[in-house]
């Protein structure tokens, strides 16, 4: 292997241990900020500090024109996948506990998948296998989660991340198909603070402006909703915008089989939950059937 190609094999490990990780954990950071935060006000609040450091670093580098196809582009990541994508994954993350919410994110490859074949690209039949494989661990996981005891706000959420995944596969689908941003800073920004006000004007249609903490915010929603801002945001969406122009939307979407080992095991760890023999065997048949889709991508 030569070596820029050594390097880009490199860049593409590192960039998937930040999405997977830093994904990963979103849902422990939104569980302890929705103490104190509702759910799009946190959203809102989040992207749009992200999104106005992403534009300040912007306008401090020499500038390409903006062209209009940055536009559509920042629409396409603002609208699917930060205003629905994010906004419904913080908005169920009150009803839902959070490494079920995060197996229910595991749509996310099975529609990348499907996109993909109804588009023409038949995918290797490894990735068949791995999905298969990684959808039994998330279904062993999720036995006996959500069940008669269940109410119905949460069957609503659990719909509603469903969906959400859905137009999260399209708008990825969108983004690799169009030019890339004149700028990468520049298009980060705008899909943030166009994904932002969105989340705004949700906050608005769920009343949660009428919430406002009457105090100030904890140290320790302050180190939260820093760790959201600046690893996450501004660390995992350059890394994965940069992952949908260089390898297959379905591998990229294999984040979404990582994150509930990673919730899963950060419950047992920082909150206490039960870890079973039987939820430490699916979470390796996630991690089998992950590591076959990338090794079938290769």
């Amino acid at each position: 292997m030569s070596s820029p190609a050594r390097s880009r094999s490199l860049l593409i490990v590192i960039a998937f241990a930040v999405v997977y990780i830093g994904w990963g954990t979103t849902y422990l950071a939104n569980h302890f900020l929705l103490r104190e935060l509702p759910p799009f006000l946190l959203g809102a609040l989040r992207f749009f500090l992200a999104g106005g450091l992403a534009l300040a670093w912007t306008l401090s580098q020499p500038r390409a024109p903006i062209q209009r196809s940055d536009w559509g582009s920042a629409l396409a990541g603002g609208v699917l996948l930060i205003a629905v994508g994010q906004g419904v994954l913080i908005y169920a993350n009150q009803y839902l506990p959070t490494g079920i919410l995060a197996m229910l994110y595991t749509t996310l490859p099975l529609w990348s998948v499907a996109l993909e074949w109804l588009l023409g690209e038949r995918p290797p039949t490894g990735v068949l296998i791995g999905l298969l494989i990684a959808s039994a661990g998330i279904v062993l996981l999720m036995s006996n989660s959500l069940g008669a005891t269940a109410n119905s706000a949460q069957w609503f959420a659990g719909a509603l991340v469903v969906l959400a995944t859905l137009l999260w596969a399209c708008g990825a689908w969108l983004l690799r198909q169009r030019p890339p941003f004149s700028s990468s800073w520049r298009g980060l920004s705008l899909q943030m603070l166009i994904g932002a006000s969105l989340l705004g004007l949700f906050g608005v249609w769920h009343g949660d402006w009428q919430h406002l903490p009457t105090t100030n915010l904890s140290r320790e929603a302050w180190l939260w909703l820093l760790y959201l801002v600046l690893p996450v945001s501004l660390g995992v969406y350059p890394a994965y915008f940069w992952l949908l122009r260089e390898v297959p939307a379905s591998l990229v979407s294999t984040f979404a089989f990582v994150n509930p080992v990673v919730a899963l095991l950060l419950g047992y760890l920082l909150l206490n939950e039960q870890l079973s023999l039987t939820a430490l065997g699916a979470c390796l048949a996630t991690l089998l059937g992950v590591s076959l889709i990338i090794f079938a991508r290769r």
